[in-house]
């Protein structure tokens, strides 16, 4: 079988191990509500050592005891702040908002709203892509180094695009999964708010993905792709 097919193919096992093991620890502690923001979870603790395992047989074959030293602290104190931030932005929104009076109230499909909880949502929304973006792009930097990995020149800039790949691909196999309704409680999931991408794990599938692709691309030894075109 083509080495490129066999890298990109155990890159994507490695992903859905990643979702699946997650989504179960997520409908065993409960689906409702945010408790699972509260909760820990194996999966952080199974998904690295299973990744490590893939960049020591396909993707970093000369991976080092220090490189998967470093690798597993820099993905472990990226997933702290991402799970702190989602804790303190979608655990405190409505408590936050609704302490704060009095509303301004206007018509909205129907019903009132208030504007400023309207205005503060937006605002948290930003906030939470602009920090969250802010943390996968620093991760990718400390793979980028890590791993000593070479780009040509065009392909440069878009590494700090990539965070964007993972939470587009994060809500397309969201929607996918929505609509095929193969997996337990995922036609509850509202696609119009991002906490679902989150909730589900498919951000953990996407990131495993535009990673483990990121590594492929950029080490000559993995053989993913030319790199002299």
């Amino acid at each position: 079988m083509n080495k490129k097919i066999i890298n990109i193919t155990s890159l994507i096992l490695v992903a859905a191990i990643g979702f699946i093991s997650y989504y179960i620890e997520v409908l065993a502690n409960g689906w409702g509500g945010l408790q699972w923001i509260r909760l820990s979870y194996w999966t952080f603790i199974l998904l690295p050592l299973v990744f490590c395992i893939w960049l020591k047989l396909v993707a970093v074959k000369t991976l080092s005891v220090k490189q998967a030293v470093l690798f597993l602290i820099s993905y472990a104190v990226s997933f702290i702040l991402i799970f702190i931030h989602l804790y303190l932005i979608y655990n405190k929104r409505l408590s936050f908002g609704l302490s704060l009076l009095p509303f301004i109230i206007i018509p909205y499909s129907g019903e009132s709203i208030p504007v400023f909880m309207a205005i503060v949502y937006g605002i948290l929304l930003a906030e939470n892509i602009l920090v969250i973006f802010g943390v996968f792009f620093g991760e990718n930097m400390i793979l980028a180094k890590l791993f000593n990995l070479k780009f040509p020149k065009r392909f440069k800039v878009l590494i700090f695009f990539l965070p964007a790949f993972f939470f587009l691909a994060a809500w397309a196999l969201l929607t996918v999964l929505y609509f095929l309704r193969i997996f337990p409680l995922m036609n509850l999931v509202d696609l119009k708010d991002s906490i679902f991408i989150f909730k589900t794990g498919t951000i953990i599938f996407s990131t495993v993905l535009g990673e483990g692709l990121l590594i492929l691309y950029g080490r000559k030894d993995a053989s993913f792709i030319d790199q002299n075109h």
